[in-house]
């Protein structure tokens, strides 16, 4: 029994001994790969750019090609009706999404030990 303590207390006082070695190990891993990884860093950098740009641009075909053709070539009336429409299904979409964080929040931080009584309503008169 002593013997097991005296193990477990020297388990213990070793521990932030470990832990330094383990950390060292992975900064001094990090640090030869960096390097490396910063060389690759501005080519995954302009790969991201170009294929942003390609994305972009399919979406903005896809919207162009929805309204029947450039934008450009539409009324001023035709152009103000479907910048409304469209605002306002953007903000009922935003206000869905909102919805949908606020239920996610109240559900993720409801307490489990907290009980609802619900009896029968009163009536005001």
């Amino acid at each position: 029994m002593i013997a097991e303590l005296l193990s477990a207390g020297f388990n213990i006082s070793m521990l932030p001994a470990r832990l330094v070695i383990r950390n060292t190990k992975n900064t001094v891993q990090a640090m030869r790969d960096l390097p490396y990884l910063m060389k690759n860093f501005s080519s995954d950098m302009h790969q991201s750019r170009d294929e942003a740009q390609i994305m972009m641009g399919q979406i903005m075909s896809r919207i162009d090609n929805e309204l029947g053709g450039d934008p450009a070539n539409l009324s001023k009336q035709e152009r103000e009706m479907i910048a409304n429409r469209e605002l306002a299904l953007a903000e009922q979409h935003v206000g869905h999404a909102l919805i949908n964080l606020l239920t996610a929040c109240r559900v993720l931080t409801a307490q489990s030990s907290r009980v609802i009584e619900h009896g029968p309503a009163e009536r005001l008169d």
